[in-house]
């Protein structure tokens, strides 16, 4: 990271201090919480119609199709995303606006280009790789996605850049509120005025228009709140500096993907769309404990972009503690009755679900320890260690990609889960025990052990 010069012009619109401080972030994380517990709600519920409306099959080529997305929307976003986020923070408390309007104008530019390429050439992947007859439904659902990537990577960037303003709520309601309500109504519509057009392919239209909705949401609100001394500056533009930046954050960020991805791709090829639906399923009911991190780490890190630039890791360290400690206590019990009653909550998917319990109760208990290990890679990622993430990231994917090729034969979706959970808490710790030694500050529960540990 290239660190920017300090600016002898006093700070304006920064984050409070001492208990207003304590009063930002409680009130950011309780607002990012209930945007996460409200997306939670619409993705479950989404789920949960297109599975037993479509089946098994018709599920799993719509999740296979998203997992296509998502796995895109990485390079296409080219690292802009978190790079948005620190660099935000940093050019507003330190009335860098020229920067400012500089970066956003440039990372649009990228990242409008790579978007549309990348979706022109994985549409011929797709045909290629789903070209029997049978798959056809796997097929055109995935073509109809890729319609996606240019809005969720151009949506990306005002998220974050909305984010690094400190403005959380207004980041993330339009991709956690407004796209998945507009997918559920447009689900349910279809389904009671014309149940018999409803389909994986047509889920999707579906997402398509919501994902346009979305975007303009999210330069609506990126307008309203850009101050207006960024809004009236010069741009002023440093490619050299933001793509060495950027670069090590899209590897990282790609890694990322690939590692939550993985198994639903791999399930797609080599198990076909059946296995994918009740991965799926049990996936999306795990991925509830992740939530309660998230909420927290959504409006920490351009906090902790700012304190460590600063030098203040003491309260850095306290606001760590904090937020991983909650975190954890709060979805304990949650992740306990998934391990344990995992087969009836399956259920509600429809019967033939309930066949993924093991599956369920092995993310469960991983997910468990993710939350445990704390918010390390965030902590990492605001503060310039982005290139030690891309190389940890980059062999750990590659690790999972082998892991999942080998246990997916063996053991089927229960395969796909260990290899996804074994990858995920390796990076995790990594990380984890990193920023413990190189910066002295520990983002586990039981923080006080590991503090020990490295005196």
């Amino acid at each position: 990271m290239q660190p920017v010069k300090n600016s002898n012009k006093p700070e304006r619109n920064s984050t409070p201090e001492g208990g207003r401080l304590r009063t930002h972030l409680f009130k950011g994380a309780a607002g990012s919480f209930v945007l996460q517990v409200g997306f939670a709600g619409f993705a479950f519920l989404n789920a949960i119609i297109l599975a037993r409306v479509l089946g098994a099959d018709g599920y799993g080529a719509f999740a296979n199709a998203m997992a296509w997305v998502s796995l895109l929307t990485i390079p296409a976003t080219f690292g802009f995303g978190i790079l948005l986020v620190r660099d935000t923070a940093i050019y507003r408390s330190q009335e860098k606006w020229e920067l400012l309007k500089g970066l956003l104008r440039f990372a649009n530019r990228i990242v409008f280009v790579l978007s549309v390429v990348l979706a022109l050439i994985a549409a011929a992947v797709a045909g290629w790789l789903f070209s029997l007859p049978a798959q056809a439904t796997m097929r055109h659902t995935v073509w109809i996605a890729l319609g996606l990537l240019p809005l969720f990577a151009l949506y990306n960037l005002r998220e974050a850049a909305t984010r690094g303003l400190e403005h959380v709520i207004r980041a993330l309601l339009p991709g956690m509120i407004i796209r998945p309500g507009l997918l559920l109504a447009g689900i349910v519509g279809i389904y009671y005025v014309w149940p018999n057009q409803l389909s994986a392919p047509t889920a999707m239209v579906v997402n398509v228009c919501a994902g346009v909705v979305t975007l303009a949401m999210g330069i609506f609100f990126l307008r309203k709140l850009l101050p207006a001394e960024a809004q009236a500056a010069r741009p002023e533009y440093t490619p050299s500096i933001w793509l060495q930046s950027a670069f090590p954050m899209l590897v990282y960020g790609g890694a990322q993907i690939i590692l939550g991805q993985t198994d639903i791709v791999m399930l797609g090829a080599m198990r076909g769309a059946e296995d994918v639906g009740l991965y799926a399923a049990a996936n999306r009911l795990a991925f509830l404990l992740v939530y309660a991190i998230y909420a927290s780490e959504v409006i920490l890190a351009p906090i902790i972009s700012r304190m460590y630039t600063n030098g203040d890791r003491a309260r850095l360290q306290n606001i760590m503690s904090k937020a991983v400690n909650i975190s954890f206590i709060a979805i304990l019990p949650f992740g306990m009755v998934l391990v344990f009653f995992g087969t009836y909550i399956l259920r509600i998917f429809g019967d033939e679900f309930m066949t993924a319990s093991t599956t369920l109760a092995i993310l469960a208990v991983g997910h468990l320890v993710e939350v445990g290990l704390g918010s390390s890679a965030l902590l990492l990622g605001m503060a310039g260690f982005e290139r030690i993430m891309a190389m940890t990231f980059s062999i750990i994917s590659l690790l999972n990609i082998v892991l999942n090729y080998f246990l997916i034969h063996v053991y089927g979706i229960n395969g796909a889960a260990i290899a996804s959970i074994v990858s995920l808490i390796l990076a995790k710790l990594f990380f984890t025990l990193y920023a413990a030694k190189q910066n002295q500050i520990y983002t586990m529960i039981f923080s006080n052990i590991l503090k020990g540990f490295f005196k």
